[in-house]
């Protein structure tokens, strides 16, 4: 008569089993969660982009395509003294060192392919 195998033995191997199959289902949920926060990580970025307003997409303007009257009246504006004399490209200096920031251009000045650009930026297709 054979003996079959012992008790310890037909333990261990439930033991080896289980712990196999643990193993496995814990690396099918860190692969799940991987996943996910991947895909959270995607959409967070895609909102972030998508929080961009329309004026920002038009790009900034520039002082120096203002005419010296604007870029004075810009000066008055904002409080700043002393630049009755000053010519073009050191009134723009003076308003940039003031933190003053230019209108983004107006849509007028973009080329047909510009806008559509623009448009397709908004959409979420650029």
């Amino acid at each position: 008569m054979s003996a079959g195998p012992s008790i310890a033995d037909l333990l261990e191997q439930s033991h080896r089993e289980l712990a196999g199959t643990d193993a496995r289902v814990y690396r099918r949920v860190a692969d799940h969660l991987q996943r996910s926060a991947s895909s959270l990580q995607a959409l967070q970025d895609r909102e972030a982009a998508g929080n961009q307003t329309p004026k920002a997409l038009l790009g900034k303007g520039s002082l120096l395509k203002l005419s010296v009257a604007s870029l004075k009246r810009l000066c008055r504006e904002h409080g700043i003294k002393g630049t009755s004399k000053l010519r073009k490209t050191a009134l723009a200096k003076v308003l940039e060192d003031h933190g003053v920031t230019p209108s983004p251009p107006p849509l007028e000045s973009f080329t047909k392919k510009e806008l559509i650009a623009l448009v397709r930026q908004l959409l979420g297709e650029g």
